[in-house]
C-alpha cells in the first residue's frame, strides 16, 4: 500500500479542522454548503464512521458514512428522501469519499467493509466535472431476499 495508513480520527474539534481543510480542496465538496458538510462531518468523527487514509503524515483520502435503514438508502439514491441516521441500520450509506490517488481507493473501501460487516453498502458517485450522479450499492444477502 506504499506507506498507506487507514485509521480514525480522535472525537475532537481538532479533527473537524484538519478533514474540513482536506475536503476544501476536492471538488464537488468545495462547492457543497458549509453548514451540511461539517454537520456530517461532526457526526461522522463523534460516531466513529469514517475512515482517514494517510501517507507520510498527511491525509490522502477521507471516507464517511452513515448507518441506516435500507429503504430510506434506496429512496436517498432516487431522490426522494433525505438521509437520517439509525443506529442499528442494515445498511450503511458513504456519503463523502474523497481519495488523491485512485489506487487508494480499495484500501479504503476494504477497511470500511471491516468496520461494518454484514452490511450493505449504498452511496451516489459525485464527479469533480459536470457528470451527472450515478446512485450504486453492494447488497448482502438479505436484503436481496426481502420482498
Amino acid at each position: 500500500m506504499n506507506g498507506l495508513e487507514i485509521t480514525q480520527l480522535a472525537r475532537n474539534p481538532y479533527s473537524l479542522g484538519l478533514i474540513t481543510r482536506y475536503l476544501s480542496d476536492h471538488r464537488p465538496f468545495a462547492d457543497f454548503d458549509f453548514g451540511a458538510t461539517i454537520h456530517a462531518l461532526m457526526f461522522q468523527i463523534q460516531q466513529g464512521t469514517h475512515l482517514v487514509a494517510t501517507r507520510n503524515d498527511a491525509i490522502v483520502g477521507y471516507l464517511g458514512w452513515l448507518r441506516v435503514d435500507p429503504d430510506i438508502a434506496l429512496a436517498w439514491q432516487a431522490g426522494k428522501a433525505r438521509l437520517f441516521a439509525h443506529a442499528d441500520g442494515a445498511a450503511v450509506a458513504v456519503t463523502i469519499f474523497v481519495a488523491d490517488n485512485p489506487r487508494d481507493i480499495l484500501p479504503m473501501i476494504r477497511a470500511a467493509k471491516r468496520a461494518e460487516p454484514g452490511r450493505s453498502v449504498y452511496w451516489k458517485r459525485y464527479f469533480s466535472d459536470s457528470r451527472t450522479p450515478h446512485a450504486r450499492s453492494v447488497l448482502k444477502d438479505m436484503e436481496r431476499s426481502q420482498p
